[in-house]
């Protein structure tokens, strides 16, 4: 079980994000909400449940802007001298076929998707250092692991991530910090709302339990990697995709 945890989540105001929110925080750990603007699904949360004023924290920013992150972190550090998790679902979801792609729009992705997530792995782990302890989980997605029409820039930022995973693991397992990542497939967030519907179709087609995930099947891998149940688990990419 993850209890009395500092937990920073990325793009937490929905999806995945926002069920780990939920769950960390029903499990009475302290998190960190990162997002892009106001997420109603908090204010809606922090309404309905006073108790949780006090564990709940949050930050509306771009995530790309590396000063504002830095400040930030520091500013967790200076508050409870520990940063125990980090999970990383921040992420922006891009479909185009290659010859359509602009080198911009490759920028603008990795840009959030990779970049932004791997400049937050660096400062909290100098932190996480200090107390030779931390655990770091990316989200990823299946389509990092498969070749469909239409994927490269989402794909490609995807896969970027999932190597960065294996050898960041390598890099920070002296300083008692382990990295893994999880590759959902098609699961249940606004995220899907995006999506080409024929490109869901082809996705569940090629899957043995041919469903679309909950958010909360994604969630309970997550917390299984954070938590000392795998604590011999690092540099693992973990596919939660029904069976693609």
């Amino acid at each position: 079980m993850i209890k009395n945890k500092i937990c920073i989540i990325s793009g937490a105001g929905r999806g995945i994000g926002f069920q780990l929110v939920e769950d960390l925080l029903s499990l009475d750990n302290i998190v960190i909400a990162f997002s892009l603007t106001k997420s109603k699904k908090i204010d809606q949360l922090l309404e309905e449940n006073p108790k949780y004023e006090g564990k709940l924290y949050r930050y509306e920013f771009d995530i790309t802007d590396n000063l504002k992150t830095k400040e930030i972190i520091q500013k967790i550090w200076k508050l409870f001298s520990r940063i125990d998790i980090l999970i990383n679902c921040a992420g922006s979801p891009y479909g185009s076929l290659f010859s359509m792609t602009t080198i911009s729009d490759f920028k603008k992705i990795f840009d959030v998707n990779f970049f932004s997530l791997i400049y937050l792995c660096q400062i909290c782990a100098r932190f996480m250092a200090r107390n030779k302890k931390g655990v770091i989980c990316n989200v990823s997605s299946s389509t990092s692991l498969t070749s469909e029409k239409g994927t490269l820039v989402y794909g490609s930022s995807k896969a970027s991530l999932n190597y960065a995973t294996k050898v960041i693991s390598k890099e920070l397992a002296d300083s008692g910090i382990r990295v893994n990542a999880v590759a959902p497939g098609v699961t249940n967030t606004d995220m899907l709302k995006k999506m080409d519907p024929e490109a869901i179709k082809n996705q569940l087609k090629s899957s043995s339990l041919n469903k679309i995930a909950s958010t909360s099947q994604i969630s309970g891998v997550i917390l299984f990697l954070c938590s000392d149940l795998s604590s011999h688990m690092t540099g693992q990419i973990i596919s939660v995709d029904g069976g693609i």
